[in-house]
């Protein structure tokens, strides 16, 4: 990887982001014309996109590549792009903080990187939250650093399935103002069985309040992930139906789907309408759902990396607080295999 990528024109954008960088001793290359993006599009360790020349960069066809992220004054604006870069939001003065941590991160040796997994589901109902619990507890079970945040707003709190509803410490909603640098975590969120938890929690139900969810805004969690990615070895995000997060441009994402026509309609619809089309796919087989790999691959025009099959005892373990991955049994090994190929991936 060489130096951090700035597109942009804008003087401000500019000027704010090389403040930052030089904060943290950065050196990135600006570029203002197509052929230097180009050049140094995929062996740059961080591209930082200012608003300005967002349609031209979404224009290009490059392709994808990992900590794209969109910087400017106008939320709207960057958002609009958000999804044809693949690219996080960061709104310029605000989360500077956060553009010197991001940039610092960039100068750190590949090999340490941790690895990244965003858990998405095809359709409803495939076990995508149970799958997100069982990889992250099968790393924790082969001695890694694991970290597993919930980034469904309307998950309910991914705690439930490792029996930690009631354990003291930081939920989302405590770290709602967490930005820029923070240190490590551990310690201060509950850990069940080696896996060190965020999730949403439970806030109460309040109807004179609209649109309240269990997530802090896109800086905190930024901030808040990018603390994970310095301190475990593997960070699992749950996704759920919501893919639309900000740490999607950060990891691979993996698409549960059904082994059945209708679901893998469904997947198809979603990977076009969410731009998941470097996702890759884990088949969840049961009864009733018995498509083979090599259909739902040319189907889906993407890679099956993995099965997970049909285990009856898991909402009896699930309902007792054991959170998937715990107990040896074909999910378990399944997920370990899951693991395998991602870690591959990544390799």
């Amino acid at each position: 990887m060489s130096a951090p990528l700035i597109v942009s024109r804008d003087s401000a954008i500019v000027e704010t982001i090389m403040a930052a960088a030089a904060a943290v001793q950065a050196t990135p290359e600006v570029a203002r014309d197509t052929e230097t993006v180009r050049r140094n599009w995929l062996r740059a360790s961080v591209v930082l996109i200012g608003s300005d020349q967002a349609p031209s960069v979404a224009g290009l066809g490059l392709p994808a590549r990992r900590n794209v992220h969109l910087c400017g004054q106008d939320a709207t604006a960057l958002t609009t792009w958000s999804v044809p870069l693949d690219a996080s939001v960061m709104v310029l003065p605000a989360q500077t903080g956060f553009v010197s941590s991001l940039l610092a991160e960039g100068g750190e040796a590949s090999e340490e990187a941790p690895v990244i997994v965003r858990i998405v589901g095809g359709s409803g109902g495939v076990g995508a939250t149970t799958l997100a619990a069982g990889l992250a507890q099968r790393a924790a079970k082969h001695e890694f650093r694991v970290a597993l945040a919930e980034l469904d707003s309307t998950g309910g709190g991914i705690d439930l399935l490792f029996g930690a509803e009631q354990m003291p410490g930081w939920r989302w909603p405590d770290l709602s103002s967490a930005s820029g640098h923070i240190s490590d975590l551990s310690g201060q969120l509950p850990n069940v069985s080696g896996v060190d938890l965020i999730s949403t929690g439970r806030p109460r139900l309040d109807p004179t309040v609209r649109g309240a969810t269990g997530l802090p805004g896109i800086e905190s969690i930024n901030a808040v992930i990018a603390s994970l990615t310095r301190t475990h070895d593997v960070v699992i995000l749950d996704a759920g139906s919501h893919p639309d997060d900000p740490a999607r441009s950060r990891a691979v994402t993996v698409l549960v789907v059904a082994a059945e026509v209708k679901a893998v309609m469904a997947a198809r619809s979603r990977i076009a309408a969410w731009g998941l089309g470097d996702a890759l796919i884990v088949l969840r087989k049961g009864p009733g759902w018995h498509l083979d790999v090599e259909t739902v691959c040319e189907t889906l025009g993407l890679p099956v990396i993995g099965t997970l099959p049909h285990d009856s005892s898991l909402p009896g373990l699930q309902e007792a607080g054991t959170p998937p991955g715990m107990k040896r049994g074909k999910y378990s090994r399944a997920c370990d295999a899951i693991l395998v190929e991602l870690m591959r991936d990544e390799g």
